[in-house]
């Protein structure tokens, strides 16, 4: 199993999301070739955001893990909550893969920057771009 297995999982899970004009995000968590957690992006679900659920809902302590995730983590939520990269770098995941950017149409996001200055590996899967994109056609119409 790979980076392109993974991702494909995280886009399984966006499916699920039914937030109606929201990002439809997913997220995987794999840790030791296992995976111990996977979530969807859900506002109506316990704070909504899937990496936040994912960290949040794993079976197992995530650091050391690798992150897969359809969307670049929020750097910033108007909720005041804190954003997903923070929750990542505090939770010690080491990686994180992800497939689309965020398309900064309301909050200009520095998710992927705030990952790699906090020593975090990042990994753009590009050839995912589109498909990721069609998991929320109201975003990216």
């Amino acid at each position: 199993m790979n980076n392109r297995y993974f991702l494909s999982l995280a886009i399984e899970e966006a499916k699920k999301s039914r937030d109606k004009d929201r990002y439809y995000v997913g997220a995987v968590i794999v840790k030791d070739g296992k995976i111990i957690s996977k979530e969807y992006g859900d506002e109506s679900r316990d704070g909504g955001h899937a990496e936040e659920l994912a960290i949040k809902n794993s079976k197992e302590n995530v650091s050391g893990a690798i992150m897969y995730i359809t969307m670049e983590p929020c750097s910033f939520r108007p909720s005041g909550k804190t954003s997903c990269s923070d929750l990542i770098i505090n939770s010690g995941i080491k990686k994180v893969v992800y497939g689309i950017r965020d398309p900064q149409i309301n909050i200009r996001c520095e998710g992927i920057k705030r990952l790699v200055n906090a020593g975090i590996e990042v990994i753009h899967l590009k050839e995912f771009e589109e498909r990721c994109k069609k998991i929320t056609p109201s975003i990216f119409e």
